[in-house]
């Protein structure tokens, strides 16, 4: 993950301190992931294979330029791309050494966070996964504090231009009837917060304590 937009989060981490014990709440399901496949980060695990030619088979860690290894091709960039992207990408490098190279990547592992914060036991960065939601991530983080207000959970989502996309859940909405509101699934480096519920504009708490006390801007965010 790129290391200033690290440090954004966890500054908004630090500034959203979670206070006593408290438990999560169910809601009505999410809707279906979005179709976009997995995008490859800085620090995934890659798995290489050659079907015709095993030999070049290789782990390959995603380096903090943005870059993997490989044998014969040399430094190949890979952050941003989704595996069928890569792939597509390894043949065609291969194909100067190779003769219809059958190439297969796969994400071993991967270094994508979300960031949970405010009003809940445990506030950090967790592993991201592709089904994980935000009350999931609220659940992983101990819950809800008695202070909480479960009616204005927030997840913030940056683009890869640094755009800010702010998503509300409502709880008593989610578990109503006919509530339409519903848990979301997350993606990579989302945050997620939950305010107090003595705050009564939530807005002006976001842009006290996400906007006005953090020094970067979405413009200086490192992104490719």
């Amino acid at each position: 993950m790129p290391r200033r937009v690290l440090i954004f989060w966890l500054a908004a981490l630090c500034l959203l301190a979670g206070c006593a014990q408290g438990g999560a709440v169910a809601v009505a399901p999410p809707k279906a992931p979005p179709p976009s496949e997995y995008r490859i980060q800085r620090g995934d695990e890659l798995e290489i294979r050659f079907a015709l030619n095993p030999e070049f088979d290789s782990d390959a860690l995603v380096l903090p330029d943005g870059r993997i290894s490989l044998q014969l091709v040399g430094d190949l960039y890979a952050e941003g791309l989704t595996p069928a992207e890569l792939t597509e990408r390894l043949r065609n490098a291969y194909s100067i050494e190779l003769r219809d190279p059958d190439i297969a990547v796969n994400v071993k592992s991967m270094a994508a966070r979300i960031y949970v914060g405010g009003h809940i036991e445990r506030p950090g960065e967790y592993p991201w996964s592709r089904q994980i939601t935000a009350m999931q991530a609220i659940a992983r983080a101990g819950g809800f504090s008695r202070t909480a207000d479960t009616s204005h959970i927030i997840v913030l989502r940056r683009d890869k231009s640094g755009a800010e996309r702010k998503i509300e859940i409502d709880i008593d909405d989610a578990t109503s009837e006919l509530g339409r509101n519903r848990d979301v699934y997350l993606a990579p480096y989302d945050l997620v917060m939950v305010p107090s519920s003595g705050v009564s504009d939530v807005n002006k708490w976001v842009d006290q304590y996400i906007r006005q006390n953090i020094p970067l801007r979405p413009r200086e965010l490192d992104v490719p």
